[in-house]
Formats: structure tokens, C-alpha cells, sequence
């Protein structure tokens, strides 16, 4: 049976894509894809989103062991052609994550760094529609007490995530941490990275437009959500 969510609900990624680069159609198919969302459709980098937040939470100066988990996934058998698509999909951003391997784990060098993939609790409302947003990286200080940002994966192999959507998810993920939390992050500290281009974006500093037409969207999204067919 397919899954119908009856209420409002986006995840980031497709919320700055509706808000940035989506024609009308494009706009219509995000509601559609996420009021019946495919519950497989996340485990295409799960491996890769895993791997990659255990490295860089430990600070490790050995590229290698990730070549070596893409390795073991392109060698992985699979229970299934599909597991074996997901398995070789993760094997690639791995890879691909090598080239800016090192000036990655740079940025990440003055934190603590938490892996945060598994917390379930980053989601918020905004006119009306549940936002998830959860970043697979929280950024502490160095006694790993305060937190000072996050970092969040992209994974896109045949799409750029571009400036443009890349700053936006950034500074709705600051947002939701500073209304919800109370805290106060610099916009260097926020962090989303293109993982197969090595592209590391920041929230901007000049943020209450790029608010204002997320919760534009959000309220269109609400409007329309009901008329959109399943």
C-alpha cells in the first residue's frame, strides 16, 4: 500500500530546490513526492552517509580507510540488484569524497564533531509544514560542550547543488537551530557539503530574504497539499 502523509511535510533538500531552481511542474512533483514518499529512496547513500560522519567525527588523517570501505562496498554481495545499486552508489561518494578529503577535515579541524545521522528530532514547523532538517554533523567546541554549527551531506551525482540552494539549506538548518535552541551560530559555522564536488556552502549573512520565501513556499505547499493527487 502506498504511503499517503496527510499533513504538510518536506525534507530540506527539496524545500530549497522548490524555493530556488523548481519550474511550476517541478514544484508540483516535490509536493507530490513528498506527500507519498519512497520509502526506500534515502538508503542510496546510507553506507556513504555513515562511513563519512564516523571519519570526520574522529578526526582521522587516513584517507585510505575510506578507500577502503568503497572497496568493500563495490566487492559487497547484495541480497538483491537493487541493495547492490545502493551498495555501488555509496562505493562512488566515497570516492568522489577523497578529492576534498583534506581540506574538509581543515574547516573541521577547531571542532568537536558529532555524528548526529541517527537523532530523529531535527524537524520543525513553519507555516504549517514539518521541515526535516537534520544536519549528519553537530560542530562543539573543543571540550565538545556548546554547539557552534553543524555540517550537512549533499549527495547528487548528476545534479550540482549549486550556491544558491547550498546557502539556502544552510541557513534554514541555522535558523531552526537558533529559534528552536536558542543559540547563536556564525554563518561560517553552518556548513552544507556538495559531496561529490567537494563544495562546502555557508549560510549567508544577509538572511531574512532568503526566510521570507522559504516561508512563501512553506505557505503555498500547506495551500496546495490537499489538491495535490496521490
Amino acid at each position: 500500500m502506498k504511503k499517503v502523509n496527510e499533513n504538510p511535510r518536506i525534507s530540506v533538500n527539496p524545500l530549497c530546490e522548490y524555493v530556488t531552481t523548481a519550474t511550476a511542474s517541478r514544484r508540483y512533483a516535490i509536493i507530490k513526492q513528498s506527500k507519498t514518499p519512497v520509502t526506500f529512496i534515502t538508503k542510496w547513500y546510507n553506507r556513504a552517509e555513515e562511513s563519512l560522519a564516523a571519519y570526520l567525527s574522529e578526526d582521522r588523517d587516513m584517507p585510505f580507510m575510506l578507500e577502503l570501505e568503497a572497496y568493500r562496498l563495490q566487492k559487497a554481495i547484495c541480497s538483491s540488484d537493487q541493495e547492490k545499486k545502493y551498495s555501488l552508489a555509496s562505493a562512488n561518494a566515497l570516492m568522489a569524497f577523497l578529492n576534498s578529503e583534506k581540506a574538509v577535515r581543515h574547516i573541521l579541524a577547531p571542532f568537536k564533531v558529532e555524528v548526529a545521522i541517527h537523532d530523529p528530532n531535527h524537524k520543525f514547523i513553519l507555516n504549517g509544514v514539518q521541515i526535516s532538517l537534520r544536519p549528519e554533523l553537530i560542530l562543539r567546541d573543543d571540550k565538545g560542550k556548546q554547539q557552534l554549527g553543524f555540517l550537512k551531506f549533499y549527495f547528487g551525482k548528476d545534479e550540482a547543488l549549486g550556491k544558491d540552494r547550498g546557502e539556502l539549506m544552510a541557513c534554514l538548518t541555522k535558523h531552526y537551530f537558533e529559534t528552536e535552541f536558542g543559540f547563536t551560530l556564525k554563518t561560517e559555522h553552518c556548513m552544507v557539503l556538495d559531496v561529490y564536488r567537494g563544495e562546502m556552502f555557508n549560510a549567508p549573512k544577509a538572511h531574512l530574504r532568503n526566510l521570507a520565501n522559504i516561508k512563501a513556499a512553506c505557505k503555498e505547499i500547506a495551500d496546495r497539499w490537499d489538491r495535490v493527487e496521490v
